[in-house]
């Protein structure tokens, strides 16, 4: 009897010691050039790994499967192996990853849109997580659709807000930034939204390269040709902010006879639209890294937030946008050095014992703005 209660107590002992131990996870990212974009996702993802014990790792993946490749062969044959692995999959090459991961026993996720593989061969099919790829736990992606048909929803409602008369037709144009999937899917987005709206046409689509100078030049020809421009929709802060110098180059008043928008929340883009220049700017995608922290936390908690039986239980991550109208309300969640005022702890399930997440801008608002800094009430 007395053996079997020491048994008991070494092995609670060993429990509680392996709860106490920090989870190590590897995050590899898009990275190739540090922009604003990246600065304060990887600041917000620290931040949170900090508050969950986790000890974040962060590859900048250089945009290249190639190199992401070259990282996943390390990690695999590493004597010291990550508890979890977060990294963008590329859909060609992803079966060679996955193969390996699972031979490795690494448990992954994925920022993936790996829904529709049917063109792929049957020896690169994927399945769907935790089925033929045990150790393939859950697929998150942004909803990049989304944030583009709400950003130009917001400019097309200013722009129509000021324009006279009412019936006018807008000329919207899209400044896309190459031809990776996260641009295109914003493109679909954009030119769908736009599609469904009267009195509303979208003039050209073109690509920009993530410039604010090629932006600005683009602009400036196809007002010409166009024979004036009422929306500018662009797929980055950076190149709005290129557009927006362009209109003033020729002489057009900003949110009045000429509407601009972009993506990220760039401060210098924050700082526009509180001077009235830049109308709108779709983000809080910098937090994305954290939210799937949290989960991560929560999976290593017993909480199963990776549980491939419960309906809708994946967690998409969405947009939202800062215009004039919320300026004042969502402004201090663009700026990272706020981030001492967040516990990410208070958004586990752990923590909650809710059954689902509330990622909203509402909420992390509301956890910035609590009075204990500490705790989560």
């Amino acid at each position: 009897m007395k053996n079997m209660l020491l048994l008991i107590a070494i092995m609670a002992i060993g429990f509680f010691s392996d709860k106490a131990h920090s989870i190590d996870v590897t995050y590899i990212s898009q990275t190739r050039d540090l922009t604003p974009y990246w600065s304060n996702t990887y600041a917000v993802a620290q931040a949170a790994a900090k508050d969950l014990n986790i000890n974040l790792t962060i590859v900048e993946g250089q945009g290249h499967h190639l190199y992401q490749a070259e990282v996943l062969a390390k990690l695999v044959l590493a004597q010291k192996k990550p508890d979890l692995l977060i990294f963008h999959a590329y859909k060609q090459n992803a079966y060679k990853y996955f193969d390996s991961l699972e031979q490795a026993r690494i448990p992954f996720i994925t920022y993936s849109n790996f829904t529709d593989t049917h063109t792929l061969p049957a020896h690169k099919q994927l399945g769907r997580p935790q089925g033929k790829y045990q150790y393939w736990l859950s697929e998150h992606h942004v909803e990049n659709a989304q944030g583009a048909a709400l950003l130009v929803d917001s400019l097309i409602r200013q722009a129509k807000n000021k324009q006279v008369p009412s019936n006018k037709k807008l000329k919207v144009l899209a400044l896309s930034g190459d031809l990776i999937l996260q641009s295109l899917e914003r493109s679909i987005g954009v030119a769908a939204q736009v599609s469904d709206i009267d009195n509303v046409i979208l003039v050209q689509d073109i690509i920009a390269n993530w410039s604010a100078e090629d932006a600005r030049n683009k602009f400036k020809k196809l007002y010409a040709r166009h024979k004036g421009i009422d929306v500018v929709w662009a797929s980055s802060d950076v190149m709005a902010i290129g557009a927006l110098n362009g209109a003033i180059d020729l002489g057009l008043e900003p949110n009045e006879n000429i509407f601009i928008g972009g993506f990220d929340w760039n401060q210098d883009a924050i700082n526009k639209i509180r001077n009235k220049e830049l109308s709108a700017s779709a983000g809080g995608q910098f937090y994305h890294i954290a939210w799937l922290l949290v989960q991560v936390y929560d999976h290593f908690n017993n909480q199963s937030p990776f549980d491939v039986e419960v309906k809708d239980n994946k967690v998409n991550d969405t947009y939202a946008i800062i215009d004039q109208n919320n300026l004042t309300l969502f402004e201090q969640l663009t700026d990272i050095n706020n981030l001492d005022d967040i516990n990410f702890y208070c958004f586990t399930k752990t923590y909650t014992r809710q059954k689902n997440y509330d990622f909203s801008m509402l909420n992390l608002l509301h956890q910035t703005n609590r009075s204990n800094k500490h705790n989560c009430q």
